[in-house]
């Protein structure tokens, strides 16, 4: 018997906790309004729950910024640079921080006779390198989407058909090793001499005449990853033999992992500044040519794909849900007010007169 009353009070707990509760049959009543708002709220249901539903299977991008902690002392910078001039005017070399200094020209750099007109196939491949950096806005950073698919794309082709005529411009290619701080990378008039102090370039040997350094830039890069960078495929053009050219490139490392890869790809990518200006007197000023100043950021940068959390899909999904139900139950019920109002307005206008009113 004490058993049966304690389960009883705690029936009754329940049943005067119950927000749910029972309607009879007889007491429903529907409504066009109602169906009218029922089928609105079906239709706002499915199609918020489906565009979640598709939210929910793409992939989300993660981006972090730590200190760049690596402990690597050298990375690879790969040019490929085709200039207005003849080879034999043009040397090329690299300088950093650390004093280290390098004719790259003997040691890393291919030159061979070039036409400085792109062939149609060159052509080609210009266009569209001008036409995936407007897409992708790479004037600053590079696509991520690409690095984070290891998207390659291939450098610019040798002419075909080869022309036969000997070219007057020079084109320079090649990866070199080099420290992983600061440092200047140039090309200017004149071979180098190497010294203790430094080197030099023999600039008097060169005609005046013949200096033009109008460039395209093919390929200038300070990753091994083979995609495009910020400022491939950029061409200027000068009628001023003494025009100093002048690049301020800030690289950031970057790592990116997308949803199959283990490892995450080691790369780097690189902002840009330039600049031009007119040497007044050779020699005193600076040098004409074509100067590449890069610093390096303390930072790494972090992007990773990663995959929605089935948690957040589902609270959303209630929300949605929840939040149209009684969004809808209040319009509903707005409207029901609305036109009961109505109705008894115009049932109370329309009574007939009484029989003192007539008789009067």
């Amino acid at each position: 018997m004490i058993r049966r009353n304690r389960a009883q009070r705690i029936e009754d707990a329940l049943t005067t906790l119950d927000v749910f509760p029972k309607t009879e049959p007889d007491v429903q009543e529907t409504s066009t309004s109602g169906g009218a708002v029922s089928i609105i709220m079906a239709l706002l249901i499915t199609s918020l729950v489906g565009g979640e539903f598709m939210y929910y299977r793409t992939l989300d991008i993660k981006y972090e910024f730590k200190v760049d902690t690596e402990m690597v002392k050298v990375m690879y910078l790969t040019l490929d640079l085709t200039i207005n001039m003849k080879c034999d005017y043009l040397g090329a070399d690299y300088i950093d921080v650390a004093g280290n200094s390098t004719d790259v020209m003997s040691k890393y750099l291919q030159m061979e006779a070039a036409h400085f007109e792109l062939a149609p196939n060159q052509a080609k491949w210009d266009a569209q390198v001008q036409a995936d950096k407007e897409v992708e806005g790479a004037r600053g950073f590079d696509s991520l989407q690409r690095f984070l698919h290891s998207a390659e794309r291939p450098p610019m082709p040798d002419a075909e058909p080869p022309n036969t005529e000997e070219g007057t411009a020079c084109r320079m290619r090649g990866t070199m090793p080099i420290n992983k701080v600061a440092g200047n990378f140039h090309i200017t008039a004149g071979k180098s001499i190497h010294h203790a102090r430094g080197h030099s370039h023999l600039v008097g040997m060169v005609p005046q005449n013949a200096m033009n350094f109008s460039h395209r830039i093919n390929r200038l890069s300070f990753s091994e990853f083979p995609g495009t960078q910020t400022l491939d495929g950029d061409t200027l053009i000068t009628e001023n033999g003494q025009e100093m050219f002048q690049y301020y490139l800030k690289i950031v490392a970057t790592h990116t992992k997308n949803i199959r890869q283990k490892e995450p790809l080691k790369s780097s990518q690189y902002s840009v500044h330039e600049s031009h200006r007119t040497i007044e007197f050779l020699g005193m000023g600076g040098l004409p040519g074509i100067y590449v100043k890069f610093d390096l950021e303390p930072l790494c940068v972090h992007v990773k794909e990663v995959r929605r959390s089935l948690t957040d899909f589902l609270v959303r999904l209630c929300g949605i849900v929840g939040g149209i139900f009684a969004t809808t139950g209040m319009l509903h019920q707005t409207i029901q007010g609305a036109v009961g109002t109505f109705t008894s307005a115009g049932g109370a206008s329309n009574l007939p007169r009484s029989s003192t009113d007539t008789a009067q």
